[in-house]
Formats: structure tokens, sequence, C-alpha cells
């Protein structure tokens, strides 16, 4: 499991020197393993300083990382990133805050940018409107680069001109760097703010982060006041449809009752109280997460449920259900939501997008979405645009892209942003291991949390509709209670497992040995740990059960002889778990393979 995030330790020569690593892949581990959760930590409190002092534009606002890990060169040739950043801006788009690392300037840079024409123009008509309340900012930013397009045999530059250079350069018949920058026909590109060289000591301090916090937000109205003329000019824009919108009615559901009988008539063994609360938590907040241990049912509980809701046959398709697997190499929302092809001018969507879509053209029907396993990469980066949407007024989701609107490749037109359907309901699955991620308070506080936990062994019985050998019941029993009782138990999924391998094995192999086998294959593998008396305990425990004597017989793991072992029961597992305990003896740590 992954540690919480840590606290900004300021940007140190060690955090830095990760931008100077050799090698493309190297340097993206690098900055990621150390820088990354440095910025992350500077990002989470800016949020929060931000929604203090700007409740109500603040919201509207998305953080983005930057994920392109390696740098073009040219001819088929990539480079190692020479700079890290984190992003604050808001649809439309066209214009930001940066908070940069560059390893080319060794220099930290706070800056708005423009990158697009209609934000000069926007920038303009702010800056004619309201000359005398942006002076203070203008006069008080020391770092401005703006650079001018190329014309024909003009020689490219090589980096953006300075305030100072610009001023150089520039007629003497205007006052500021903005009246010069507005004054050039071919400047589109602007970066004014903040630079710190990273020979600055104070930089490296943890209290830097209120240093770029308030260069954040001295810039963060400049910029808002762009949107806002962006949105003025615009008559689809964000802020007027708000106005105008009209509310989704809920879906119809059936009687909870009847969603629990569906439920159970599939052979699902789950208590009718967790049908309920995740029946009521689904209606109350549109993002439920289910953690527990592996094979509890919680990615069968969310189609079982998506079934019964819509009574779709046993096995039939279900239109309005999709099961998303989270992939760990997840950064931004690109991963879930689609890409832009700007060389295409067209929008790849992902079957998830495609679902949202369908849903937002029937509104009158619910639809479901599993994200299983979705702490396998940070929800917190690919969930961002929903995470959001789910908490605005208006529900918007931006796609990136240029325009109001964007083809798709098979011929679709999206809006954009467009407006999260809140007829679709999302649950994400969890499994906590060491190769999870931690749930943030930012998701937690946007979800509730059922936890999948508790193995009813009669209730599987009951419903579990295959042949069970009395004796091989006997013994997963005795060894479910054993490992729940060292808080290592397993799931229906392993139990079922173990008893369709068995029946299998009829006629193949006598019972004893196929149990054997499964006990080794299926239970044996996931104990591991440090020498505690609860895993101890157990260990015990099942060397009694798989050998067939009480411990006061054997003594020590070490002193029972083969001979004990090779008239054992269950041979080959009892020998595996004395093996263990043997190796907890003298090492104080244990594990299947060692």
């Amino acid at each position: 499991m992954m540690a919480d995030l840590p606290v900004f330790p300021g940007f140190t020569p060690e955090l830095l020197a990760t931008l100077e690593t050799p090698g493309v892949n190297e340097r993206w581990a690098a900055v990621q393993e150390r820088l990354h959760p440095a910025m992350l930590a500077l990002a989470e409190a800016l949020r929060a300083e931000g929604l203090r002092r700007f409740p109500r534009a603040w919201p509207l606002y998305e953080v983005s990382f930057r994920s392109a890990r390696f740098v073009n060169r040219g001819a088929h040739q990539r480079g190692p990133i020479d700079d890290y950043h984190v992003a604050l801006d808001r649809p439309p788009r066209g214009c930001g805050i940066l908070v940069a690392a560059s390893g080319v300037e060794r220099q930290v840079v706070i800056a708005l940018q423009i990158s697009v024409r209609q934000r000069k123009d926007d920038l303009r008509q702010v800056w004619e409107r309201g000359r005398a309340i942006w002076l203070p900012l203008v006069d008080q930013v020391r770092d401005v680069r703006f650079a001018e397009q190329r014309t024909r045999n003009q020689v490219p530059r090589t980096g953006a001109p300075s305030a100072q250079n610009a001023e150089a350069s520039a007629p003497d018949t205007h006052d500021t760097w903005m009246d010069r920058y507005l004054a050039l026909r071919g400047s589109v590109y602007l970066l004014a703010g903040f630079a710190y060289s990273w020979d600055d000591e104070r930089i490296a301090q943890p209290a830097f982060a209120q240093q770029v916090i308030e260069d954040v937000l001295a810039l963060f109205p400049l910029n808002e006041a762009l949107m806002e003329q962006a949105e003025a000019l615009d008559p689809d824009s964000a802020a007027l449809l708000r106005e105008q919108r009209t509310p989704y009615v809920p879906p119809a559901l059936p009687p909870i009752e009847a969603i629990i009988e569906r439920i159970h008539a599939r052979g699902f063994a789950i208590a009718d109280a967790l049908i309920r609360a995740y029946h009521v938590a689904l209606q109350t907040k549109p993002l439920v997460i289910l953690p527990g241990i592996s094979g509890t049912g919680k990615t069968r509980l969310t189609r079982l449920y998506a079934d019964a809701v819509l009574g779709s046959a046993p096995g039939g398709a279900n239109d309005h259900y999709l099961l998303v697997a989270v992939q760990p190499d997840w950064h931004n929302a690109r991963d879930l939501l689609g890409y832009y092809n700007a060389l295409t001018n067209t929008f790849h969507p992902t079957p998830f997008l495609r679902l949202l879509l369908r849903a937002a053209a029937d509104p009158a029907a619910p639809y479901f979405v599993c994200l299983d396993e979705l702490n396998l990469a940070r929800p917190e980066y690919y969930l961002a645009p929903i995470l959001s949407a789910l908490e605005t007024e208006d529900h918007l989701i931006d796609l990136g892209v240029p325009g109001s609107s964007v083809v798709t490749v098979s011929g679709e037109h999206i809006a954009n942003p467009f407006r999260l359907p809140l007829n679709v309901r999302l649950t994400g699955t969890v499994n906590v291991d060491e190769s999870t991620h931690t749930l943030s308070d930012k998701l937690l506080d946007r979800a509730n949390v059922i936890e999948l936990t508790d193995v009813d062994l009669a209730a599987f019985r009951q419903s579990y509709r295959e042949p069970v050998d009395e004796e091989a019941w006997r013994v997963i029993t005795a060894m479910h209670a054993i490992l729940t009782r060292a808080g290592q138990p397993f799931g229906y999924r392993t139990i079922a497992e173990m008893l369709r391998y068995i029946e299998q094995a009829r006629g193949v192999l006598p019972l004893p040995v196929a149990l054997d086998q499964q006990i080794k294959q299926k239970i044996l593998p996931k104990l591991r740990g440090d020498d505690t008396p609860r895993l101890r305990r157990a260990l015990v425990a099942l060397l009694e059960l798989l050998l067939g004597q009480l411990q006061s017989v054997w003594g020590k793991a070490a002193a029972i002889e083969p001979a004990a072992v090779a008239d054992a029961p269950f041979a080959e597992s009892a020998e595996k778990v004395r093996r263990m305990l043997e190796r907890l003896d003298t090492e104080g740590f244990t594990d299947f393979y060692g």
C-alpha cells in the first residue's frame, strides 16, 4: 500500500536533481518517484488556500500534471524531459497558471500562460477596460516572455525573450510589457509571472510553499477575468448554459425487495443488509467504493445489481452496464475518457465516454459503471474531471479539445464541455495490498464506502449449486476459521474454485490428494508476514490440521520427522507449512516462496 501524500519539503537540490537524471525512462521514473510527490503536496496546499480566498471561482478549476514522458527531438528521436509542472486551468481554456521546475533554465517558474490567439484578444479587452485595476499586478510581475511567430527565412528563436529583452526591442511609445505584448501582432504565446533561481536558498525550504501560493493567487484573478471574458463572447459557454439547464428526472427503479430477490436468484451469497446499503448509497451519491478481500464478490455485485434493476436475463447482454479494468499506468483523464488527435482534428473516445454519451441521450434509464481495481492507479488523477463534475453545479466535463465541439473518429459530434449524466452510477472496487494506492480524503469525501469482508459460509453453501464433498467442506471451513482469526481469510471465489477442482479430479486423483493440492495451490501462497502471535497461531493450527497431530506431539516444526509428514492426511501442504513455520522460528519472517 502506498504512503500518504507528504508535506511539501521545498524544492531541495535532491528533488531538482531528478531533472538531470540521464536517460528518458530513468529521468521520468526519478521525477515521478521524488519530485512529483512534492509537487502534489504543493498543489494540495494551493487548493486549500485557493478555496478559502476564492470560494466561488476556484471549484471551476482543474489541476493537472505533466503527462508527456519525453521530448521529441525530431527524426524519431526522443529526449528526456527538461521540466516538470503542475497546471491550473478551466474551460474554455487557452490560458492557465503553471508552477514549473525547469532543468534547462534552472529556475522555478510561477506564471500565467497564454497559448492561443483568442485568449490574447480576451486579454486585450480586459486590459483596455481595467488598466488601472491590473496595472499593480503588471508592475509586480518580474519575469515576462513572449515570442514572435516565425516568418519565411526568419531564424527561429531558441528561447522566449525576457521582459528586459522585449523592452530593448520594443517601441518607446508603450509603458508596460503588457502594452508591448499586445502591440506585437505576431506574438501569441505569453508567459508572465515570477521566476526563482535554483541557487536561491529560499526555494529549498518548506516555507517556500507560501511564496508559491501567494504568486499563484496573485495571478489567479487575471486568469479568471480572461475566462469570464471568453465566456461572455461565447453564446454557448458554460456560464450561460448554467442558467438554462433542465434538471434530470431520477430514473425509476424497481422495489428493493424485487432487486434482492433477483440477486439471490442468481446464486449470489450476500447479506440482504449489504444489498440495501449499496442500493441506498447509489441513490444518495453517484459514486460508491467497495473495498474488501479478494473473492468476496465486489465486482459481481455491481453486475448483478445492474441486471436486477434493469431486469436483464442471466448471461444476457446489458448495454446499461460497463466494466472498466483500471490500469496501473493511468495518469490523467485521457486514459478514462479518450484523447484528441490534433493531426486529424478528431477525438478517440473510450467505451466509458461512449456509455456516458448513451446515458446523456437516455436520461430516463439508469446506467452503471464498475471501475474494477479502482486504486491500481491514483483515482485522483484519472478521475479528476469526474470528481469535479460530481461536485460542481453544472456537472461539466472538459475534454481538453480546442473548440466548443469535436468530431469522433466514428463521426459523432460531442459538445465540449459536456454535462456528466446524472443517471450514471459509478462503483469502484478496491483491494488493499502492496500493489495499490491509498484513497485520498478528496475521493472519500465524494463517495460512500461499503466494506465487503465477511464471508458467510452457510449462505455460500446454500446458494452453491454444484456437488460438495462433505469431508472437503469440513476441512475448508476449518481452514477458513483459522485464517479468519489470523486476519487473512479467503473469499467465495477461492472456495468455489477449490470445490470445482475437487469435483473435476474425481476418477483422476483421490479426494485427499486433490484437496491437498488445492490447499497448497490456492491458500498457502497468500500466507506471509513477520513473526506475530496471530500468524504463529495460524501456522501452528494449520499444521495441526494438515498433519493430523497436535503440537504437543511434535513440539517444534524443525523436529517433525519426515515419516510423520509422509503419513499426514495432506502431506504436501503439511510439509510446506512445516517449512514456513521453521523459517518463522529462525528468521522472524516467512512466506510461501522461502
